[in-house]
């Protein structure tokens, strides 16, 4: 596989999404609300809560709602690319820009690798920056009020380092699979939404059984690298050049 082929067709990708009006504030908003507004609320909570509990108890409430934020965060990188990877073929379709593209001497592989790129970059680097936002404001809070940092911990440490890359590659390939075998947007996003589902539901599991959430986290860790390898080989042995060429209209 010549990775350079693949570069450009994530450079030609990236120039889109920057152009690409809904996709872009789409890419602001999520990690605004999930990386500002959600620690800030947790701020709040917490403040309420610290005349009612002994301080133990509300340091032990406040761990686990930092847990809970790091969570969060994972579920940002899952739903991006349902908007930015769900228009990879189809969008392109649209813009009559596809064929050009499919004709062009990549191979299928080099071709599905710039296209997750593409989604893939964006989705991370703003899962990372609300991240950092998040772990800023919850800090500061926790420096004022317990006199101590509270994150990093190990389970934010391996839910931004680990999960939320993972649960991204995942949405990222499924969401591309989706948008190589449908021909219309709508359809494409729809579908694409249903994929973060189960990673959805494997993150509330998470939340619920905080108390061994690093067991979980590990559990859900490996399930993602197995599913992420089967869905680039799916994606590989399902994508079908000539199909999209002759048959999509």
């Amino acid at each position: 596989m010549r990775l350079w082929k693949s570069w450009i067709v994530t450079q030609k990708d990236l120039s889109v999404i920057r152009k690409n009006k809904y996709v872009f504030y789409s890419l602001i908003a999520m990690p605004a609300i999930l990386g500002i507004i959600l620690p800030v609320t947790f701020v709040f909570t917490l403040n309420a809560e610290v005349a009612v509990l002994s301080h133990d108890q509300f340091l032990a409430t406040a761990r686990e709602l930092i847990n809970i934020s790091a969570t969060y965060l994972v579920l940002i990188s899952a739903i991006l690319p349902s908007i930015i990877a769900s228009y990879s073929f189809v969008g392109e379709k649209v813009e009559k820009s596809l064929e050009p593209l499919l004709a062009t001497p990549t191979t299928d592989g080099e071709l599905l690798l710039g296209k997750s790129l593409a989604a893939f970059i964006p989705c991370i680097a703003v899962t990372y920056i609300a991240a950092a936002i998040s772990a800023l404001i919850l800090d500061s809070w926790s420096y004022i009020r317990l006199g101590s940092f509270l994150i990093p911990n190990l389970f934010w440490v391996a839910s931004v380092a680990v999960l939320t890359p993972l649960a991204c590659i995942m949405s990222v390939e499924a969401n591309v699979i989706v948008s190589s075998r449908v021909s219309d947007i709508r359809a494409a996003q729809q579908l694409g939404g249903l994929v973060v589902l189960p990673i959805i539901a494997m993150l509330l599991v998470v939340v619920v059984s905080a108390q061994i959430s690093m067991i979980l986290a590990i559990l859900v860790s490996i399930i993602l690298i197995v599913a992420d390898l089967s869905l680039f080989y799916l994606s590989k042995e399902t994508f079908q050049r000539e199909e999209i060429l002759t048959k999509w209209k």
